[in-house]
């Protein structure tokens, strides 16, 4: 237990360790007591560390920050990685060797930006260029924006929101409107990335900070930070899933977003990397959604005509492509308990159908929380902070119960995941806490006159 007279560096790393213990947020006036820090020196170290970016303060709640959520992030990738090599060598076993599900990306050192050159004393003019409003993901990552930006208070003059239409020409004119009316920060979720590169980089140009959220550019293209989640994880675990699930051997269905889309290229690319080592397992068709619930229907509706009981299992990137295939299997005649396992996520009804229907699932909700996160880094960058150059939002990965395979597990159960009493185009992951509900949704942040969300209601 720290002593009173401790320094500050020993209280700074005892406040750190403590969140750490109680899984990233803790009371102040808590882990003041607890430390046995006295009180104006606990908050005077507790705003370095939010300074720093390793820490956020909200109404006495503190956060484990961006840039110290990174490095635990990395850690903890780390000794996933080293855990399923020493689990695998215990095993010692033979045959098709399922890949780690944890992280599978090369270790790396963490890279931080540095801060944009701010001259201006005014309050933050924060602008956020959305690609389109095509679904109910996109609703809960507007509404977990406007969250964060609520959260800064006074410290903004206003958030402005402006949605392309998945039109690449008029992201750009969004863009460079956004820069042009005064932006000090821009978060940028754009369909194809390297379309606006040239006006993302033309806005780092002009000194505006600029936040990739889901979506990423070229590593040469100046940005400030890009948070995601991780999409060839996802798709890598979801397959290892399924594919351990058929035991190696059967036909599958692959149901993919937007061909154009690079989350969608990424979990097809790395789904199709986890098959490729199961030789018994056979790709009956791959089909483009577009991320529609009514195309994946029509499409599954297709498949059954053709492959009937051949077609072991779907792999869905997501959830919306999860409901529809669900809705096709039901509409076929097929009864609970037999529709081949699915792969899912992100949305309370493909929980619902898995459950009603008992289809054994493995979901991992993409995490619109990635709106937070990307609100908070910019905050930090605009403050005088370096930031991650990377921030990685982390994926639960849910299963239905008893269907852990060898490779894959959770203590995340469908039947505890699910909201019955929430709609069910409500998008788990938000960030927004248990009470979120997407139909009632009402925020008030500077510069939003009544109180509504930019995110189209007819969505929902």
């Amino acid at each position: 237990m720290p002593e009173a007279s401790q320094n500050g560096v020993d209280a700074a790393i005892g406040i750190l360790c403590a969140l750490a213990a109680a899984n990233g947020s803790a009371r102040g006036s808590v882990l003041a007591r607890q430390l046995n820090i006295p009180r104006a020196s606990f908050h005077r170290v507790a705003r370095v560390l939010a300074a720093a970016g390793l820490l956020t303060i909200e109404r006495g709640l503190l956060r484990v920050g961006p840039a110290c959520a990174a490095f635990i992030a990395a850690n903890a990738a780390d000794l996933a990685r080293q855990d399923a090599r020493r689990e695998q060598r215990a095993r010692g076993r033979n045959g098709p060797q399922p890949m780690p599900v944890l992280s599978l990306e090369p270790e790396a050192p963490l890279v931080l930006s540095p801060p944009v050159q701010r001259r201006r004393s005014r309050r933050l003019r924060i602008g956020f260029s959305n690609t389109s409003m095509g679904n109910p993901w996109r609703v809960a990552l507007v509404h977990s924006i406007e969250h964060a930006a609520a959260n800064l208070g006074d410290e903004i003059e206003w958030l402005r929101v402006r949605h392309a239409g998945g039109s690449r020409k008029q992201q750009v004119a969004d863009i460079q409107a956004l820069v042009d009316e005064g932006v000090d920060g821009l978060l940028v979720s754009s369909t194809i990335p390297d379309a606006v590169a040239e006006a993302v980089a033309g806005a780092m140009a002009r000194d505006v900070a600029v936040v990739l959220v889901e979506r990423g550019v070229s590593a040469e293209v100046p940005h400030t930070s890009f948070v995601t989640a991780d999409d060839a994880v996802i798709g890598r675990t979801t397959a290892l899933w399924l594919a351990e699930t058929l035991k190696g051997e059967g036909g599958v269905v692959l149901l993919s977003g937007r061909a154009d889309a690079v989350p969608a290229q990424l979990r097809l690319a790395a789904a199709r990397e986890v098959f490729a080592r199961f030789p018994g397992i056979e790709i009956l068709d791959t089909i483009w959604t577009d991320w529609e619930r009514n195309r994946a229907r029509r499409s599954v509706s297709e498949a059954i005509a053709r492959w009937g009981d051949a077609i072991a299992g779907v792999w869905c990137d997501s959830g919306q492509q999860g409901v529809g295939s669900i809705e096709a299997f039901v509409e076929a005649g097929y009864g609970p308990g037999t529709i081949p396992p699915h792969t899912g996520g992100d949305i309370n009804l493909c929980y619902k159908l898995a459950i009603r229907h008992q289809v054994r699932m493995v979901a991992t909700d993409y995490p619109p929380a990635m709106g937070l996160r990307a609100v908070e880094a910019l905050h930090a960058s605009l403050a005088g902070n370096w930031v991650p150059r990377f921030i990685d939002v982390p994926s639960d990965v849910v299963l239905s119960r008893g269907a852990a395979t060898r490779s894959v597990r959770s203590n995340l159960v469908l039947d505890d995941h699910v909201r019955w009493d929430l709609p069910d185009n409500l998008i788990l992951g938000s960030g927004l806490g248990p009470s979120y509900n997407p139909r009632a949704f009402r925020i008030r942040y500077p510069g939003n006159v009544y109180n509504r969300s930019a995110a189209p209601q007819v969505l929902l």
